[in-house]
């Protein structure tokens, strides 16, 4: 949440995806635009930034059908 934060700070539209929407409720409300899945988040974006755990969630977000590539 910190890096979205500071991201709309420096006047960035940021577009998210996070598996429990509950949790970043706080930063919708600041401005960040949610998407409920991976591909509707990163269509059309000129970069994507990822904060992933764990290297098997990294390979998922990036390699799973429908997912970044």
């Amino acid at each position: 949440k910190s890096m979205v934060r500071n991201l709309m700070k420096a006047g960035y539209e940021l577009h998210i995806y996070a598996r429990t929407k509950a949790k970043v409720e706080d930063v919708i409300g600041e401005g960040a635009i949610f998407h409920e899945t991976i591909s509707e988040c990163v269509k059309d974006c000129e970069a994507v930034i990822t904060i992933v755990g764990f290297p098997q969630d990294v390979e998922e977000v990036y390699f799973d059908s429908g997912n970044i590539l």
